[in-house]
């Protein structure tokens, strides 16, 4: 395992091999199934069905994309991964924190609040800086969204504690 640090902000930094990427990965993956498989076990009523599908699919996956990591034909030996600190490359863990973030909103919140809210900050986040075009799809998104809930699915949006 080779590291190599750099302290230029923008400039790659080469970690380890790429076939260790896979495996890594693969091994969150089952780690964070095996998780979510211990807490799909208290949901009542069958409520477990899905879940447990969902995350032993995951597990499979997971284990398949670990063993196709020892196929030394997919990876040349000074194939690295590379760490780069730059804004493109936080961006997909920064839309996940704020996906987080919005679903905890929800139910803290409330759903138009929160939504309103994301909608804004993702968009500007993405590079869309057209307000006038964020605004006009709210108008129309947030009200067809809430028909389509209550009154065709008949579900109760959360409250929060605004509305």
């Amino acid at each position: 395992m080779q590291i190599k640090f750099s302290n230029i902000i923008g400039k790659s930094i080469p970690l380890f091999g790429a076939a260790w990427g896979l495996r890594l990965t693969g091994f969150c993956c089952i780690l964070i199934s095996l998780y979510f498989i211990n807490l799909s076990l208290d949901f009542p009523a069958g409520g477990d069905t899905f879940p447990l599908f969902a995350t032993t699919t995951t597990i499979l996956l997971s284990l398949f994309l670990i063993g196709s990591s020892f196929k030394k034909s997919n990876f040349k030996e000074t194939k690295k991964i590379t760490f780069n600190i730059s804004y493109n490359s936080i961006k997909p863990p920064l839309l996940i924190t704020l996906s987080v973030l919005y679903i905890i909103g929800i139910t803290e919140i409330g759903y138009f609040v929160s939504s309103i809210l994301f909608l804004y900050i993702t968009t500007y986040a993405v590079g869309i800086r057209n307000f006038k075009a964020i605004t006009i799809t709210g108008l129309i998104l947030f009200p067809t969204m809430y028909g389509f809930f209550v009154y065709l699915l008949h579900a109760q949006l959360p409250t929060g504690i605004f509305f």
